[in-house]
């Protein structure tokens, strides 16, 4: 089975074709129910002129209704609650493949306290800048990739 593609196609021109011929006519039909006078016998199996204007007026109102009321509504009913897990962590980050959030606790790290030492054992290097020798200074390591805790942040942020 092709893949679903924009690319135009012998069967869409076809399909476009036919719709533009067909809504060009119903056009031309509407037109012509609109503006032609009562008296020529025609309208007798139409709706009333009324609904010339009415239903025009009321597709855009419905439109308009759509567009402010419905969708946004749409669209909060698919936003995640405030407190829900989702709003704060992505998943596919924090945990492995396969594993569903429940609650906090799976994403609070154990955080290792990790204080820079000195290594007796590293040998002494010759400063180019003084001539002499020197222990070369040693860091902590950085740690590794992990969820930072939404308490975690905000105390460091906010205190």
């Amino acid at each position: 089975m092709p893949e679903h593609s924009p690319a135009p196609t012998p069967h869409r021109a076809i399909y476009g074709f036919a719709f533009y011929m067909l809504f060009t006519i119903l056009f031309i039909v509407y037109v012509a129910w609109a503006y032609l006078p009562v008296e020529l016998g025609l309208h007798s199996y139409l709706p009333d002129k009324y609904f010339a204007v009415f239903i025009p007026v009321l597709a855009l109102v419905g439109a308009w209704f759509f567009i402010v009321f419905i969708y946004p509504a749409i669209n909060l009913s698919l936003t995640p609650n405030i407190d829900a897990i989702s709003s704060v962590v992505d998943p596919k980050v924090a945990l492995p493949k396969g594993t569903e959030f429940t609650d906090w606790a799976q994403l609070q790290c154990k955080q290792q306290n990790i204080s820079p030492t000195r290594n007796a054992t590293v040998p002494l290097k010759y400063c180019d800048l003084c001539r002499t020798t020197h222990t070369p200074n040693q860091r902590a390591p950085i740690a590794p990739l992990r969820f930072m805790d939404l308490q975690e942040v905000n105390s460091a942020y906010y205190n």
